[in-house]
């Protein structure tokens, strides 16, 4: 353990990492799949009040803040006026393959399926279909997430050219190759030693066999970034 790591560990306690967060919560008794990140670990708020509640699937990404809860105490309000104790504890499930946008709370009782995708600040109560994106408050249906594999698909084009003329706005240059690395796809088919940052994005997730046999097998735009570059500055003087 490095000296940084240590110090968090020191001052922040369970809290300092997504690795310490995610060991606390499973000794509490929390099930966690693989893979699973917690971004923001020290805004983000697990309920361990009844950790046998709670299940969390495989490659599960936190972006941060987010809140997810399996009980509600909003009884207590009805202890003041009634005296009744109406407990309100449900099982919270998170499935394999999700993504929980910056914000968003799952309230007690959620079931989230597979491979979904929560929108920012959204609000989730009930279920939640596999394969599909949500958000709002409360998050509903937006679409498919075979739909929103062409939408991405079909604004890579455009955003990359966006971020390169941005990047020369403020610094006064266009970016390195390697810069680009979440759209190398549009010119390139492989991958060789020194591509270290498009790597990585290749190594997310834990399919990285899966991600280079659709690399290899696309039909790039480019053949190269030179060309990709060259392309940006006719498209910069006819914009």
């Amino acid at each position: 353990m490095n000296l940084k790591v240590f110090m968090k560990k020191v001052i922040f306690g369970y809290r300092a990492t997504s690795k310490t967060y995610l060991s606390y919560l499973q000794k509490r008794g929390v099930s966690i799949g693989k893979g699973v990140e917690i971004f923001r670990p020290l805004k983000t708020t697990i309920d361990v009040q009844n950790p046998h509640l709670l299940s969390i699937g495989d490659f599960v990404q936190m972006t941060g803040p987010v809140t997810i809860l399996t009980h509600d105490y909003s009884w207590c309000v009805l202890k003041r006026k009634y005296g009744y104790i109406y407990g309100n504890q449900e099982r919270t499930t998170i499935g394999n393959n999700v993504f929980i946008g910056w914000g968003a709370t799952i309230l007690a009782g959620s079931t989230i399926g597979d491979n979904v995708i929560i929108g920012a600040n959204s609000l989730v109560s009930g279920k939640i279909e596999s394969n599909s994106v949500y958000a709002g408050i409360p998050a509903k249906r937006i679409m498919s997430l075979e739909k929103y594999k062409e939408k991405r698909a079909e604004r890579q084009l455009e955003e990359a050219l966006n971020y390169v003329k941005n990047y020369e706005m403020v610094k006064g240059t266009v970016p390195k190759e390697k810069e680009l690395d979440e759209y190398f796809y549009l010119f390139k088919n492989k991958l060789g030693k020194n591509d270290d940052s498009f790597n990585k994005k290749v190594d997310l997730m834990g399919n990285r066999k899966e991600t280079l046999k659709q690399l290899n097998s696309h039909k790039k735009m480019f053949n190269s970034y030179k060309d990709f570059l060259s392309y940006y500055h006719k498209w910069k003087s006819n914009g």
